[in-house]
Parts: structure tokens; C-alpha cells; sequence
């Protein structure tokens, strides 16, 4: 497998994507791509992003090819996040077909159906879904489900497109604009790239089972009130003096500390009177919950041990989607999150997109986990 990466930055008008797309194609040896990605920051409008967009469509010779707008982008010598930003990636040395499903709300468990009747072949064991998905107008439960169910022995991972100023999230299948769904590529690479999540969010104490639930609301843990736990890992007696920096990270029974298994969650709210709290996911009784706070420092040593748990043979494309909350936010350091994916690639591109949320194997096997605050990484071999 051979990958190539063009990079048009501050304001690229339709020049700059041309010759970035000459950039990605010459690095794959001017070869027809057999896939092709597009990485597009949102900060440069609909409008711009439509004529960029169609750019593309015309350089490139290749049937399967994806885009998305993305909240920023992760590179090996950059990081660009609200500012103007436009990246594609050619591949070649793999097979990959296209698929798309529009206006799936309301429907999303049909999805998995979809695109099972625009493949050619079902997936098998080492195959890709690389999907990317509509994060505003979905239900991502019933979506994630349907995707497992098509992936099959494969896996299946991506992000939530970011939306543009003004406007909805953006989303492109071999040119043409994908509304309220998602699109991706199915990917067969001589050898299965490895995927790895980090996350970096330092626990506040010891995980508790969740002992009783109303709806997406986590009234018990470990048998008791569940507010009064949430109060003493926070380290406040009084709930309104919770922060939003208190999250919790969710396991499903028997993860243990499996990499990859927690999905981290925002509090949505506080009921005093119930003692509990809500999350933006149904909680289940049995499931394991422990309260965390993104920390700079529990997020270098996360990223640090995920990636050199890596097999060292040479890289031909790194593909990384993580959570808007991170980058320069988290580590305090534009360029450091990316950088650590530099180094571990060494000389093959690294295409990073940022975005509302990640999708990612689950390590337990079934349905692609959804996660947030955290980053998925693919580093595909030669």
C-alpha cells in the first residue's frame, strides 16, 4: 500500500486544492488511486467548500473517494483548528468501494442494510468501515448497531463531521453532498491496519456498578444514591458546585481495563431530589461507571502507550480522528498531539480530522463503540 497527502491552508481557493491533490496523487507515484479522502475544515464556509469540493471531483480518476467537513485538522507539522484548511490523502494498493445513505433519521438501524446492498461483497476479518456521519441530526446508538451488524468480522471506524458556520455538517461521497447520513469506504489492505484509542482522562476514584437507572439517568451506584458519589470524587459537597471538567467514563461488564473499552461522557444534569445524574447516553444497570477529568499530562502518557504498543514495521498512512476537546486545548501545546502521531509513523502522512465524536472498534467484539474526548488512530503498514 502506497499513500500520498496534499495540504492547501490559509484561504485555499481553487489553485491551492489542485495542486494539492497533484501533491497527494504524486505521492503514490501518479498511480490511479483506488481511495481518496478529503479533509476539509469548516471554518471555510458552504460556499467555498462546494467549489473546493468540486475541485477535487475533477482532479481526481477514482470512484471511491470520501469527504467530510471536519472541526479542525491534525498534520504532521500542523495543527488547524478554526482557521481555513483543506488536506486529501490518496491510497493505492488496497480495495475500496464507496457507500452512502441520505436522510436517515429516524431510521438509522436501516443503514447497516444500505450498505450491505452497495457492496459488492460482504466484509470479512481485517477489513475496514471507514464512515463518516452526519453528528447533529442522528441517533447514534441504533446507527452504531447497524454498522457492527454490516461490518461483520470487520471492524468499523470514523468521526462526526463538524458543522459549518450557520450551517449543517458536511459530508461528501465521490463528489456528491450526503445529507442527514453518513458515507464511507469499505477497505481491504494487504495487511489490516492496527487501531488504537487513547484518551488521557485521569479516573477520581475507583469504578462502581451502576445499580439503578430511569432513562439517561444514573440514580445508583455500588447499591447507594449515586449524586452523593459523584459529589465526593468532584470534591464538593454542594451539587451546584459540580463543573463541567467532571465526566464519566462508562465500561460494559467484564472490560475490565481493556484499551478502548470506556467511552467517556458529558454530565448532562443534576437532580438533587433523585440524587442522580444524567448522561447523553441510557445507562445500563450492571455496567461499570467511574467519574474522570481530562488531564494534559494523563493524556502524553495515554497517547504515548497506545502508540508503542504498535508494531514497528514501516508506515504508509496514518488516519486519526479525535474529539474537538482535544489538541491544543488538552495538551496545551499546538502541534504536540500531532507530533507524537508524526514520530510513530515517521516518514508517511498523517491525515488528522477533529470532530464532535469518534467511532472505534469495541475491543469485546459487536457494535463500534462511540466515543468523545478521545482519539482513534489507524496507522496502515507498507
Amino acid at each position: 500500500m502506497r499513500a500520498g497527502l496534499g495540504i492547501a491552508t490559509r484561504q485555499p481557493g481553487a489553485a491551492a486544492v489542485e495542486d494539492a491533490v497533484e501533491a497527494a496523487l504524486a505521492g503514490i507515484g501518479g498511480a490511479k488511486p483506488d481511495a481518496v479522502l478529503v479533509a476539509a475544515s469548516a471554518a471555510l464556509g458552504n460556499r467555498a467548500l462546494s467549489e473546493l469540493v468540486a475541485r477535487v471531483a475533477d482532479g481526481v480518476d477514482c470512484e471511491a473517494w470520501l469527504g467530510a467537513s471536519a472541526e479542525g485538522l491534525l498534520l504532521a507539522d500542523q495543527e488547524i483548528v478554526g482557521l481555513p484548511g483543506f488536506a486529501v490523502a490518496a491510497l493505492s494498493g488496497i480495495r475500496a468501494e464507496l457507500f452512502s445513505c441520505e436522510n436517515l433519521a429516524g431510521r438509522e438501524a436501516e443503514a447497516g442494510e444500505e450498505i450491505a446492498d452497495q457492496l459488492s461483497a460482504l466484509p470479512e476479518a481485517g477489513d475496514r468501515l471507514i464512515v463518516f456521519v452526519d453528528s447533529l441530526r442522528l441517533a447514534l446508538g441504533p446507527l452504531a448497531g447497524s454498522l457492527g451488524r454490516v461490518a461483520g468480522p470487520g471492524q468499523a471506524m470514523g468521526f462526526g463531521a463538524s458543522e459549518i458556520p450557520g450551517g449543517a455538517p458536511q459530508i461528501w461521497g465521490a463528489g456528491d453532498f450526503v445529507e442527514a447520513g453518513c458515507s464511507g469506504l469499505w477497505i481491504r489492505a494487504p495487511r489490516p491496519p492496527e487501531i488504537v484509542v487513547t484518551n488521557g482522562s485521569r479516573a477520581l476514584g475507583e469504578e462502581m456498578e451502576i445499580s439503578r437507572v430511569r432513562g439517561h439517568w444514573v440514580l445508583g451506584l455500588d447499591g447507594g444514591p449515586a449524586l452523593p458519589r459523584l459529589c465526593e470524587a468532584a470534591g464538593t459537597r454542594v451539587p451546584s458546585a459540580l463543573t463541567a471538567g467532571t465526566l464519566a467514563r462508562l465500561r460494559e461488564p467484564g472490560a475490565a481495563n481493556t484499551p478502548g473499552s470506556g467511552v467517556v461522557r458529558n454530565l448532562t444534569g443534576i437532580d438533587p431530589e433523585r440524587e442522580g445524574f444524567a448522561v447523553p447516553v441510557v445507562p445500563v444497570e450492571g455496567d461499570r461507571l467511574c467519574f474522570v477529568r481530562m488531564d494534559s499530562v494523563a493524556a502524553r502518557e495515554d497517547l504515548g502507550i497506545r502508540l508503542a504498543a504498535l508494531d514497528p514495521e514501516p508506515a504508509s498512512l496514518g488516519l486519526y480522528f479525535s474529539c474537538r476537546s482535544r489538541g491544543q486545548a488538552l495538551f496545551q501545546h499546538a502541534g504536540l498531539e500531532s507530533g507524537y502521531l508524526a514520530r510513530a509513523l515517521g516518514p508517511a502522512p498523517l491525515l488528522g480530522m477533529m470532530g464532535a465524536f469518534q467511532l472505534a472498534p469495541n475491543p469485546l467484539g459487536g457494535a463500534p463503540l462511540v466515543h468523545t474526548h478521545s482519539g482513534v488512530f489507524a496507522r496502515f503498514a507498507c
